[in-house]
């Protein structure tokens, strides 16, 4: 496989996250303020968090932006985690054919072919994925037994995109005394490109990506949407029948 210089990388990088937020940027245009679901218990909370005054206005900021530069974006992130590493590293890096795993690759610091799972962060895994991961890194190892590969205990990697060790639940923590293999954030990426700093630049690409785009246009339309709404109707999420007008 074709090794990418770094340059080459964070522009496939960037590529991606732009696309990335352009799409979701979209979707927050077009989405129906039906759609969401607010606590009216706490809703006023997060909107005085947001602003002095409790209006349609800070109201509609506190509802729109959890979804929209939170759960919703780390959502689509997540979910595209293989995508992201084969988008920004082309040839280098190949999806896998083997059941499980998601990619693979050579390990840029020791020139072992590695089997990977991706997962986005260091909390992303609950206690019942422990026994699925473990499992298909069994059938890897009785896959190359079979098939006279030599796959190593070290071989087999989950591959966290950010955080530190520190930052690892108990779940990954376990992973590794089970002795899998988890590389995280900085650390994995070093093993996947061999250029030491190059995390720390991929998200320094992301944020210039998110500068490019039309994110910061489209979640402010959205946020009037709904505070048209409220304005018309506080009682639409069940907000009582307060007056918002400014």
């Amino acid at each position: 496989m074709n090794k990418l210089n770094e340059q080459q990388i964070l522009a496939n990088a960037y590529d991606f996250f732009l696309k990335l937020f352009n799409d979701k940027s979209k979707a927050y245009k077009k989405r129906n303020v039906k759609n969401f679901k607010v606590n009216p218990f706490t809703v006023h909370a997060a909107a005085k968090a947001v602003s002095d005054d409790v209006n349609a206005e800070s109201i509609a900021k506190a509802i729109v932006y959890p979804f929209a530069l939170g759960t919703s974006m780390a959502t689509s992130f997540g979910t595209k985690a293989q995508e992201f590493i084969v988008t920004a590293l082309g040839d280098q890096i190949s999806g896998s054919v083997v059941a499980g795993m998601d990619i693979e690759y050579d390990d840029a610091i020791d020139g072992r072919h590695k089997y990977c799972q991706i997962k986005s962060g260091p909390t992303t895994i609950n206690h019942d994925d422990i026994k699925t991961i473990e499992d298909h890194f069994q059938s890897l190892v009785s896959l190359g037994r079979t098939n006279h590969l030599n796959i190593g205990i070290d071989d087999r990697v989950v591959g966290v995109l950010y955080g530190t060790q520190d930052d690892l639940s108990q779940m990954y923590k376990k992973l590794l005394d089970d002795g899998i293999v988890v590389l995280t954030g900085a650390d994995f990426w070093y093993h996947l490109t061999g250029y030491k700093d190059i995390y720390s630049k991929l998200v320094q690409t992301a944020e210039k990506a998110a500068e490019k785009s039309s994110i910061k246009d489209n979640v402010d339309i959205l946020t009037n949407k709904v505070k048209d709404k409220i304005e018309e109707d506080p009682e639409f999420f069940n907000l009582g029948n307060n007056n918002f007008d400014d």
